[in-house]
C-alpha cells in the first residue's frame, strides 16, 4: 500500500510541477475523487463460483492534458469497507488497494489510445495472506460531447497482469491477464466542478489455477478543472 501511494504522490508531484503549456495549446488539468461501487464475483474450477456484498473503493485522482494530443492520468483507490464473502465454499474479509497509471496520445479529437501500469494488492484480515495483482495494460478510450455541458466517455483496456499470493512464506505465482470496461457520463455544473457517474467491470483468469475474478459495479466522479 506504501508502495502504490508513494508512486501516486511521485506522479502528482511531476504533474504539478510540469512546465505550464500555453493556453492555446489546450492544456487543463482535472483533480479530485473517484469511486466504485463494486462487488467481486470469484470462479474456481471444482468449487461453487461464489460473490461478496458489494464495498466502496474511493480515493485521489488525476487527468491531465497537455497539449492538443498527449492526455495523462493517475488514480489510487483504496476499499473503505472489507469485501465479505460468507456463502458455502468462501468465508473472508479481503481489502484492497489500487493505483493505475497511464498515459495516452488523442489520434484525433474524441479518440486515443493509452498504455500504463495497474496494481492492486489484497489482503485477508483473517490471515494476513496478501495477493497482489499487478502490470502493464494498454488500452483505448473515446469522449463524446453531448451537448455544451454533458458529454459520453468510454474506455477499453487490456491487462498485462500476473498473480503472486504470499501465503505463510508459500509465494504462488501465475501470469493471470485480463480487460476491463467503463463508460458513463460527465457533466459540467460550472466551468471548474465536473462530476460523474457509470459503469465499470474489470476481470481476470490465471492461466495455471483458471481462477476467474470479476469486478463490476457503478462509478462515480466528482473533479476540480484548473
Amino acid at each position: 500500500m506504501k508502495r502504490s501511494l508513494y508512486v501516486f504522490v511521485i506522479v502528482l508531484l511531476v504533474v504539478v510541477s510540469a512546465p505550464p503549456v500555453h493556453a492555446g495549446e489546450g492544456a487543463k488539468m482535472e483533480v479530485g475523487i473517484k469511486m466504485w461501487l463494486n462487488s467481486w464475483y470469484q470462479s474456481r474450477p471444482g468449487f461453487t463460483s461464489t460473490s461478496s456484498d458489494t464495498t466502496m473503493l474511493l480515493g485521489p485522482a488525476i487527468e491531465a492534458k497537455l497539449g492538443e494530443q498527449v492526455f495523462l492520468e493517475a488514480a489510487y483507490l483504496f476499499s473503505t469497507a472489507d469485501y465479505r464473502f460468507s456463502e458455502a465454499g468462501m468465508t473472508a474479509n479481503i481489502s484492497r488497494q489500487d493505483t493505475e497509471l497511464a498515459v495516452g496520445y488523442l489520434v484525433v479529437p474524441g479518440f486515443g489510445l493509452f498504455a500504463g501500469y495497474k496494481q492492486g494488492t489484497f489482503k485477508e484480515a483473517a490471515t494476513g495472506i496478501k495477493g497482489t495483482l499487478s502490470g502493464p495494460l494498454m488500452g483505448m478510450a473515446v469522449q463524446a460531447p453531448m451537448d455544451r455541458w454533458l458529454s459520453f466517455y468510454g474506455r477499453l483496456l487490456y491487462l498485462f497482469t500476473r498473480f503472486e499470493q504470499d501465503a505463510a512464506g508459500t509465494v504462488f505465482r501465475e501470469d493471470s491477464p485480463g480487460w476491463g470496461l467503463e463508460f458513463g457520463l460527465k457533466y459540467a455544473f460550472t466551468r471548474q466542478f465536473l462530476g460523474s457517474i457509470g459503469y465499470r467491470y474489470e476481470e481476470n483468469s490465471g492461466k495455471e489455477s483458471d481462477v476467474t475474478d470479476a469486478f463490476s459495479g457503478l462509478t462515480f466522479g466528482a473533479m476540480l478543472q484548473f
